[in-house]
């Protein structure tokens, strides 16, 4: 009785929203009497509504189409008999369109325009394959009829068994050029000769009516399971749906997970191929049979919600299950939170520092409920949401970068010979010069050394604020250490980036076009005169840490070679995301900054850790005497120790990582961003693949509640069941038992 009240009160919990999947277009030819419009109602139709597929059923030939907004559609399925078509050039031109803007095309028997019906312009192979191209497919012309010695269907997609094909057949000269596209019927003639002659790939379909049907009339193929492979995907991917409204903070932080997701906003008909399914900010409470099917027969379901309780929040422990984290280590919150209580029988994922449930979840038949309270899911927390959700599941791998660089930020940069009196507490008569050059820059060498860090220097070569002509580098000429040191950095182990002439942001409010494109130019001359011919600039790291698109334009034109340009993760007015803004080159927001507290650096870099396997750590040298930097007037003793204490628990806690210029990490980045896996379970393995001219080693988390082997690969650090893998060939196979 108590398990039966438990299974009503989670049932309770889910949310119902009707379901609906955007419209399929169904296309006939009129003049074929029937013959596609009869098969489409009586073999395609039933399947569509069993789906809640909502479809039009439109003739080809007809004035209607001609009209048709294809953007309304994200299937079109087509069943015609002849291959003659009005306009056949401009009907495939539509088709070919229709998949460039995402949707997705079911051809029964063929394509139905390769000879056009005025008895010129016809389409050639180059028009024909344009569209056959874009599902995977080539198709050369070679109809002809002959007799099967056997065919054989992929069992998967088997309808029928016990099919007899003893009578003549149409064969077609078609290939698979995709890995991702699937022959699901082969049929062999007497001589040995084999056709495919239907096909499965993520972005279409074929089949051939003579296959369709055997002798007697018997359905040989389910066409269920292709709309289900072509509507909701294929169940081989790990895979997420989302249900609800848009939310851009949840969108981005599964962009990141370089997982397939779907977004909805209503529950569609089949959820099997999902590994989970997110409800994003419903109302409760709601029941839906469908979610409750799911998750009973072993899907994981995630709630995110307000709830019905609230509580201020200082901190949140995260436990090393959901994430390996230092001991003691607690989570900076300080905000009120909603959330919903935790049911009875449930298991705790996040409390809060006064021992408030935040998070947890519940076993519900072989799946389970976790519940996220919707006041967590902010952008600095978002990898926390992530890891929880991959941390339940009992097989993830989450595809990670495995880079980090430290910035030098303002370094080597004018000074002034002032004395600064928390500087001349600590050191006595020094000025800023003596401090930034005596002291920091030592100490920062010996922690180098110490640790075995590459640094970024990010060089100023003045802080006027000069916007219009004249552009001169006087504050350079003034600060004779500066020029030592930059000269210093050229012959040592520290790459020298780009912050700019001046520590004014390259943004169009701030600078005429005119005057921008004469202070690069001019700051161009003078690298070439200060640091040589030799001298390429990588990185730029935008004042302010803000930049616009205006200021990304002129830069790169003037500056083509730049790989990596810094911002950071918390801006608003900038671009604040890892994101490619042109070829080779992206923008890297720095996570990570300061001296202390420890607990907030290891913190910003281990939430950061969680969503991309990186953190971006910038520190400068005058953050001794700024009053926003060093609020606590810590003397350079302190703020060192601090620095030293950081380094340390991160190379203890996440030795794996890999510590880089940041022009090396932008390279990392974009080919992350850019070259993405195909990861694909199949039985009792995973299988991650990278296409020929991708870059290794790659790097995944991965999760795994059993024994495995790998193959391309190799464990590079392990903390119970969370294991950091490199792959180090084309193709790496995860072995479990």
């Amino acid at each position: 009785m108590r398990m039966l009240k438990l299974t009503i009160l989670i049932f309770v919990l889910i949310f119902t929203l009707a379901p609906i999947f955007a419209k399929a277009l169904l296309l006939y030819k009129g003049s074929e009497q029937g013959y596609g419009y009869s098969i489409l109602l009586r073999y395609v139709a039933p399947e569509l509504r069993n789906l809640s597929v909502v479809y039009d059923i439109v003739d080809v030939e007809s004035e209607v189409f001609t009209t048709l907004d294809l953007a309304n559609y994200e299937l079109i399925i087509s069943c015609y008999y002849s291959p003659t078509m009005p306009g056949a050039k401009n009907y495939l031109k539509r088709l070919y369109d229709f998949i460039l803007s995402g949707g997705k095309i079911f051809i029964m028997n063929n394509i139905g325009a390769t000879i056009d019906s005025s008895g010129s312009n016809h389409p050639g192979l180059a028009e024909v394959n344009s569209v056959y191209n874009l599902i995977g497919l080539s198709y050369s012309f070679g109809w002809k009829k002959v007799k099967p010695s056997e065919v054989v269907i992929d069992s998967y997609y088997l309808n029928t068994q016990n099919l007899v094909y003893e009578s003549n057949r149409d064969v077609e000269p078609y290939t698979a050029i995709s890995p991702n596209t699937k022959a699901i019927v082969t049929v062999k003639t007497k001589d040995g000769t084999l056709y495919d002659m239907a096909f499965v790939s993520p972005l279409g379909a074929v089949i051939s009516y003579s296959y369709l049907f055997d002798d007697f009339g018997k359905v040989a193929i389910d066409i269920a399971k292709i709309l289900v492979y072509l509507i909701y995907g294929n169940s081989d991917n790990f895979r997420i749906l989302v249900v609800g409204k848009d939310n851009s903070v949840l969108s981005k932080a599964l962009d990141y997970t370089l997982w397939q997701y779907d977004w909805k906003d209503n529950i569609p008909s089949v959820l099997s191929s999902y590994d989970s399914i997110i409800l994003f900010d419903a109302s409760l409470p709601i029941s839906d049979s469908r979610i409750s099917n799911y998750v009973l027969s072993g899907g994981t379901l995630v709630v995110i919600s307000k709830g019905n309780k609230q509580s201020l929040v200082n901190t949140l422990k995260i436990p090393s299950k959901i994430y390996p984290v230092p001991p003691n280590f607690e989570l900076q919150l300080n905000k009120t939170v909603t959330y919903s209580e935790m049911l009875p029988s449930s298991e705790p994922l996040i409390v809060s520092s006064d021992n408030q449930v935040l998070s947890w979840k519940v076993k519900m038949g072989s799946g389970q409920i976790i519940y996220y309270p919707a006041d967590l899911l902010t952008k600095p927390l978002r990898g926390l949401f992530i890891q929880i959700m991959l941390s339940q599941l009992p097989i993830s791998i989450q595809p990670i970068i495995n880079s980090y660089t430290i910035f030098l930020d303002d370094f080597p940069l004018p000074a002034y010979n002032r004395k600064i009196e928390v500087i001349k507490r600590e050191f006595g008569d020094i000025t800023d010069n003596d401090f930034y050059y005596n002291v920091w820059w030592p100490t920062m060498k010996k922690i180098s050394k110490e640790f075995g860090l590459k640094y970024t220097a990010i060089f100023v070569p003045n802080y006027n604020a000069s916007v219009t002509w004249p552009f001169s580098f006087q504050e350079y000429a003034n600060t004779p250490q500066q020029k030592l040191v930059l000269k210093e950095l050229l012959t040592t182990n520290v790459e020298i980036g780009l912050h700019g002439y001046n520590h004014i942001p390259l943004t169009k409010d701030r600078w005429k076009e005119d005057d921008l494109k004469n202070v690069l130019k001019t700051l161009k001359i003078f690298l070439k005169n200060t640091l040589g011919e030799n001298y390429i600039p990588y990185t730029y790291v935008a004042p302010d840490n803000i930049i616009d698109e205006f200021g990304i334009q002129k830069l790169l034109e003037n500056f083509p070679t730049i790989k990596l340009i810094g911002t950071t993760y918390k801006g608003t007015d900038t671009p604040s995301e890892f994101t490619v803004v042109k070829e080779g080159t992206v923008i890297v927001p720095r996570t990570t900054s300061g001296y202390y507290p420890v607990s907030k650096l290891v913190t910003d870099s281990v939430l950061s850790l969680m969503m991309l396997g990186t953190f971006q750590y910038f520190l400068h040298p005058d953050d001794l005497f700024s009053k926003d930097r060093n609020p606590e007037e810590r003397t350079w003793s302190d703020m060192s120790a601090s620095l030293i204490e950081f380094f340390d628990t991160m190379k203890k806690y996440y030795p794996y990582l890999r510590n880089h210029y940041s022009s090396e990490s932008a390279e990392i980045i974009y080919d992350f961003l850019t070259q993405k896996p195909l990861i694909r379970k199949q039985k009792e393995k995973i299988v991650v693949e990278l296409s020929m001219g991708y870059h290794l080693p790659r790097y995944y988390y991965l999760r795994i509640d059993r024994p495995f082997t790998l193959v391309g690969g190799k464990i590079v650090y392990s903390y119970d069941k969370l294991f950091v893998i490199e792959q180090n060939e084309k193709k790496m196979e995860i072995i479990y038992f």
